[in-house]
């Protein structure tokens, strides 16, 4: 699991720095093409956001081996996205999340955690990954998300803190 979290970080290193600094000229100028490749229709990256959307709505029915389907496309989608454009934080979420939802914990956790390297301050990606914290018992973590969380003045801080709160007082 180490060297494959290792492996991992040091791709998405190498991609992000060359994606930043690259032929563009500079970090804006990378965000810049970042935003206007995702406009199109037919990229990786809204094939991807169509079939996280879809997965949800066959959650919502209950239809949760077509839910899982549509997530593991997701994961393929944006995976396949960061291989062609560079790795950024919202693709991250986006794997994380439907790694989450098909209970590939681990996975959801180590991207979260590199999604969280590249912004610190996102607010879903602190939230999910606290709640899973939460889940397996983890409380100092799912604390110290807290604590980057508070300056939000949000409705996640405050979900996070209550989930947080009852828990931890279930074992004490």
């Amino acid at each position: 699991m180490i060297k494959r979290v290792f492996l991992v970080l040091i791709t998405i290193s190498f991609i992000s720095i060359s994606n930043l600094f690259a032929e563009s000229g500079g970090a804006l100028e990378a965000m810049q093409e970042h935003i206007n490749r995702n406009k199109n229709k037919s990229s990786n990256y809204s094939r991807g956001l169509t079939h996280i959307k879809k997965a949800i709505k066959f959650e919502k029915k209950q239809k949760f081996d077509k839910a899982n389907n549509f997530y593991q496309k997701t994961i393929n989608y944006f995976l396949e996205y960061n291989k062609q454009y560079g790795v950024y934080p919202d693709t991250l979420y986006y794997i994380g999340f439907s790694y989450e939802k098909i209970r590939d914990i681990e996975n959801a956790i180590l991207y979260y955690q590199i999604g969280l390297e590249l912004n610190s301050k996102d607010i879903n990606m602190n939230k999910h990954l606290a709640e899973i914290y939460i889940k397996k018992g983890k409380f100092d973590l799912a604390n110290e998300i807290l604590e980057v969380m508070k300056e939000c003045n949000c409705e996640e801080y405050n979900t996070v803190k209550e989930k947080l709160v009852k828990n931890s007082n279930l074992i004490n």
